[in-house]
């Protein structure tokens, strides 16, 4: 075993440990390609982690507190194994395919070729199927699957040289002489032929399982993004929980409940030496209500199969509304709106400190998981623990925003319109088809959260010419169902997080200028007329498939944003919403 974060293998950055590289994923380093441990097997010291508190997400993860990993010098904090461990000589006259240990030799960062010292070089693929297992490809029988086992197998992984495809490497034994094309490697119908089913095994928890799926393996690319999809929930610092004394409750939150099996919330408010630096600007009872109301159970609801993100959206949207505050996490203010503009937007509201917090709870391999709901059902969530923690893994970001409401009067006639009913049923029913095809449970989509989604495009494409910011650096949250909101921000793990550009543009005159540059530009796509006519009603009467009407008139050259900035997919949006002369919300700005 051996450590990343500036040591063993190689370097992650904290934020990759929660994305792409979370436990089970295969990491590949400058002389390597590395397994992920669960995070039972992390580093153990409290000084590789910052603690993170956020009570609405440990009630709905059901977790005490998170943990982000802090970079450091020397052994890290996440431990590792070499995967797959065949490795290829890179020495293009050797070639030679071979088993290598877990881990280099003592103060070596690369294995070695057996046969001629050369580095080696990972093997191509892996076994998977789609519960998650993972296993070594059996190089050895596919090389010997179209003739007889050898009794000494020396085996060379061999390039035709004609393409970059599969079917152009190849496998063959010195000793025998068989050979066999990688063009099926990822067949499961051939690799049932010479595999005895899943074998079960999660080697990043060091264990294995009965598989369910026992005909389901298969081969992959350990460089497929398919082998690893995480699953990330996220939630935002809200006024009720960002308060000085809150903070100290989450920093201690073992002892405090201690305390609170002998004595109550007023007695520790009033006695414990752990809220003294609070006592000259809350009162005891103030103490207290927050102790209580952190302890409470039940914060999202009295049912825990019915808790969902999207409850932690609303309750993120009300606080984030609520009223002025700036302290600890956050720092939030009105900016008075005045003019036409009232007409389409209630409030504005300028974000100069937010944090975010990002944790993760799982993955899947094959295909990704409902980013919006904790059950799976055709989709296998994996585990990235091997025991029982009372922690995830968790990364903070710190940033700046605006968020800004529709006006609610106004959105509620627009979706009640007959015309966007028709246009929008065809796009949310092609959604909820799609999403049941990939067995998710379909969250409830409205008129209002498409055209909020489109708008959301179309600001942060405006706004990143004034902000000093790219399109990809900012990130939309729709809150489109019960509310007309949307928060644009920035979210990025150093000390300051912010250019302050965005909250500059929340400023009344800004925003408005901002507003009317993208339903302006809205109007116009390189690729008209084919985008704007793009119509998702005829499309379904024609019998598109789903998965080809998740968009109205939307593309890479007027709405689409790179995949950090939207929380859907780049799914769900239609300019024409906005602008259209019959039925655009801003037809008439």
């Amino acid at each position: 075993m051996s450590h990343i974060f500036f040591g063993g293998p190689g370097t992650l950055r904290p934020s990759q440990v929660i994305t792409s590289f979370g436990p089970g994923s295969i990491a590949q380093m400058s002389h390597d390609s590395v397994l992920v441990m669960g995070f039972d097997r992390w580093s153990q010291h409290a000084d590789h982690y910052k603690r993170l508190n956020h009570p609405y997400l440990e009630e709905l993860l059901r977790k005490d507190h998170f943990r982000m990993p802090i970079s450091m010098d020397g052994p890290g904090t996440i431990t590792c194994r070499s995967f797959p461990t065949w490795g290829v000589c890179s020495n293009i006259r050797c070639r030679r395919l071979q088993r290598h240990e877990d881990g280099p030799p003592p103060g070596k960062r690369a294995f070695r070729c057996t046969n001629c010292q050369h580095e080696l070089h990972p093997a191509a693929f892996v076994l998977v199927c789609d519960r998650g297992h993972m296993d070594e490809f059996p190089w050895v029988e596919w090389a010997h699957s179209k003739r007889g086992m050898c009794d000494n197998p020396q085996l060379r992984f061999r390039s035709w040289g004609k393409s970059l495809g599969n079917s152009d490497y190849y496998v063959r034994c010195d000793t025998c002489g068989a050979l066999r094309s990688c063009g099926r490697a990822t067949s499961a119908a051939e690799l049932k032929k010479i595999v005895d089913g899943c074998s079960g095994r999660r080697p990043w928890l060091g264990d294995a399982e009965e598989c369910a799926d026992r005909d389901g393996v298969r081969g992959t690319s350990i460089r497929a993004t398919s082998l690893y999809y995480p699953s990330v929930v996220t939630a935002l610092s809200i006024p009720e929980w960002s308060d000085a004394v809150q903070a100290t409750i989450g920093e201690n939150m073992s002892e405090i409940r201690h305390m609170l099996d002998v004595a109550t919330a007023l007695d520790v408010a009033k006695r414990s030496s752990l809220f003294e630096g609070h006592r000259k600007k809350y009162t005891a009872d103030d103490i207290a209500e927050r102790i209580r109301k952190r302890f409470a159970p039940g914060k999202l609801g009295d049912d825990p199969e019915e808790m969902s993100e999207m409850q932690i959206r609303q309750r993120e949207y009300d606080g984030l509304m609520a009223g002025e505050f700036a302290e600890g996490d956050l720092d939030i203010s009105d900016s008075p709106l005045d003019g036409d503009i009232c007409a389409y937007v209630d409030r504005l509201r300028q974000i100069s400190r937010i944090t975010e917090i990002r944790v993760i709870r799982g993955f899947t391999r094959g295909m990704p998981p409902d980013p919006y709901s904790t059950r799976a059902k055709a989709v296998h969530y994996c585990p990235i623990s091997g025991s029982q923690t009372r922690w995830y893994p968790a990364i903070e970001n710190k940033g700046e925003g605006l968020l800004f409401s529709i006006n609610e009067r106004r959105l509620a006639g627009w979706e009640a319109r007959p015309d966007v009913e028709a246009r929008c049923s065809a796009i949310i029913g092609a959604y909820r088809t799609w999403s049941e095809e990939r067995g998710w449970d379909p969250r409830p989509i409205s008129p209002r959260y498409l055209l909020l989604h489109t708008l959301s495009h179309a600001m942060i494409r405006a706004v990143a010419y004034l902000s000093g910011y790219g399109e990809a650096s900012i990130r939309e949250r729709v809150y489109g169902e019960k509310a007309g909101g949307i928060m644009l921000y920035t979210a990025n793990p150093s000390a300051d997080g912010s250019l302050g550009g965005l909250v500059r543009q929340g400023r009344a005159d800004n925003f408005k200028k901002i507003l009317q540059s993208a339903i302006e530009r809205s109007r116009r796509c390189f690729r008209d007329p084919l985008c704007a006519d793009d119509d998702p009603v005829e499309k379904r009467r024609s019998g598109v498939p789903a998965h080809a009407r998740l968009n109205g008139a939307a593309c890479y050259g007027c709405a689409l944003l790179p995949e950090t900035s939207c929380e859907n997919s780049n799914q769900l949006l239609d300019r024409r919403l906005l602008f259209d002369k019959d039925y655009g919300f801003f037809s008439g700005m």
